[in-house]
C-alpha cells in the first residue's frame, strides 16, 4: 500500500522521450546511477536540463522508465511464449530466445537493471515486480516440462530458472561486439547446453539430429 500514490513517470511515446531514456541507460551503465547527474544526461540528448522536467520530476523516474522498458516488453514476448499450444521444450527454446533478443535491443538498461540500484528507489516495489513475473513465467514453462516428462524429473524449477537467468545475465560482464561472437551463435550455444542439462534423456537423443 506505501507505493499506492507514487506518481509514476509519464509515458511518452514521442520520439525526444525516448531519446531521453536511451540516454539515461547509456549514462547510468557508464556512471552508475548515483553518480550520474540530469545534467549528464541532458548533455547526452543535446538538450537543456530544464527541458527534461517536461517529461519527468526527478531522476528515479528516468530510473524506472529505462527498466520499465525491458523487463515490460520481455515479459509481453514470454507470456505469449507460456500461453501458445507449443511444447514445453519448444516455449524454453523460444524464451531462452527472448533473452537474447532483450539484451541484444536493450544491453545498457538491462544492466542497470542487474546492478539492481534500484533496489532502494521509489519504485522499488514495482521494479522487483516486472522482474518476478518474468522468472515465475519462465519457472512455469519448466513446470510443465516436468510434468509433461520432457523434462528430467529430478530438476528444481526454482534453481533451474535462477541457474538460466545466471547464464544469460552474466553476459554483462563478458560479451563485446568485437569478441567475435554474434548474438545467433550465442542463444544456440546456451540453448544446446541448457537443453542437454534439463531434457529426458529419451527425447534428446530424438531431437539431437535437429
Amino acid at each position: 500500500m506505501g507505493n499506492s500514490n507514487i506518481k509514476k513517470p509519464t509515458k511518452k511515446s514521442n520520439e525526444k522521450f525516448i531519446k531521453i531514456i536511451n540516454a539515461a541507460a547509456k549514462i547510468f551503465r557508464e556512471k552508475g546511477y548515483k553518480e550520474a547527474t540530469l545534467e549528464d544526461i541532458a548533455n547526452e540528448v543535446g538538450i537543456l536540463k530544464g527541458s527534461l522536467y517536461y517529461y519527468i520530476d526527478k531522476k528515479e523516474d528516468l530510473l524506472y522508465a529505462v527498466v520499465e522498458r525491458p523487463l515490460s516488453e520481455m515479459t509481453e514476448n514470454l507470456k505469449g511464449i507460456v500461453n501458445s499450444a507449443d511444447s514445453p521444450t519448444l516455449k524454453l527454446e523460444k524464451a531462452l530466445e527472448n533473452q537474447i533478443n532483450g539484451f541484444e535491443r536493450y544491453q545498457s538498461e538491462l544492466f542497470v537493471w542487474i546492478s539492481i540500484e534500484w533496489f532502494k528507489s521509489e519504485f522499488g516495489g514495482e521494479i522487483a515486480t516486472l522482474g518476478d513475473e518474468i522468472d515465475r513465467l519462465l519457472r512455469t514453462i519448466i513446470i510443465e516440462g516436468i510434468e509433461k516428462k520432457e523434462f528430467r524429473s529430478d530438476l528444481d524449477p526454482k534453481l533451474l530458472t535462477f541457474a538460466i537467468f545466471g547464464v544469460f545475465n552474466y553476459m554483462q560482464r563478458w560479451y563485446s561486439p568485437t569478441n567475435g561472437y554474434s548474438f545467433q551463435e550465442i542463444y544456440v550455444q546456451f540453448k544446446k547446453f541448457i537443453l542437454q542439462g534439463i531434457m529426458d534423456k529419451v527425447l534428446l537423443c530424438s531431437t539431437s539430429d535437429h
